[in-house]
């Protein structure tokens, strides 16, 4: 009976997949959708190492791993790749700004608000109305400039 029984515990023992086939399910796995990811497995252990793009593909290759039979659990080693870093914002050259908000303010009414710009940056001197000074500001600010100094003078 002892012999029967230690007989079933080598034949079942026997039938459980090495470490060295379980990592190649799991790299083979994991090549699909996250070729940047590899595997080892250790007594059934697997470890994942390699980059992604995000958080969610690290996760999903975790889960990937976890989907191969007989493996016990994972250890997510995984980096995520910094965000690529946002585009530069570009600004008009000066007499570009410059013309851009002189033409849309050829108005009369605006005939005493002086325009400079240095270095991408408008510099609005004067005087104003104070009903004319929102449009003022909107037609300076949507010019493309680094910075609006509204130095105008405000009448009634």
């Amino acid at each position: 009976m002892l012999f029967c029984g230690l007989l079933a515990m080598a034949t079942l023992y026997s039938c459980k997949p090495s470490d060295t086939n379980l990592q190649k399910d799991v790299n083979s796995a994991l090549t699909v959708s996250y070729p940047e990811v590899s595997a080892s497995v250790n007594n059934g252990v697997a470890t994942l190492t390699g980059t992604v793009n995000s958080e969610t593909d690290k996760i999903g290759a975790e889960q990937t791993a976890k989907a191969v039979n007989h493996i016990k659990s994972v250890n997510n080693n995984i980096m995520v790749n910094a965000p690529a870093p946002p585009p530069a914002i570009s600004y008009d050259p000066d007499h570009v700004i410059t013309d851009n908000i002189s033409n849309r303010l050829t108005d009369s009414k605006y005939k005493d608000v002086n325009v400079e710009v240095r270095d991408g940056e408008v510099i609005l001197t004067g005087k104003v109305k104070r009903d004319d000074l929102q449009h003022v500001m909107q037609v300076a600010n949507e010019a493309r400039a680094k910075k609006v100094v509204n130095q105008l003078t405000v009448t009634d």
